[in-house]
């Protein structure tokens, strides 16, 4: 199991990603989609 909790990261003041949550059980996927610069690659 993967959990997340409020997740934030900053670039200098820029916030990449803030209070971000998700959780994944065994066996599940998740996908992440965005406009290029908004934080994937950091999570």
């Amino acid at each position: 199991m993967l959990r997340v909790e409020g997740l934030g990261v900053r670039f200098g003041r820029a916030w990449v990603l803030r209070g971000v949550s998700f959780s994944l059980e065994k066996g599940q996927s998740l996908a992440v989609t965005g406009r290029n610069g908004a934080g994937k690659s950091t999570l």
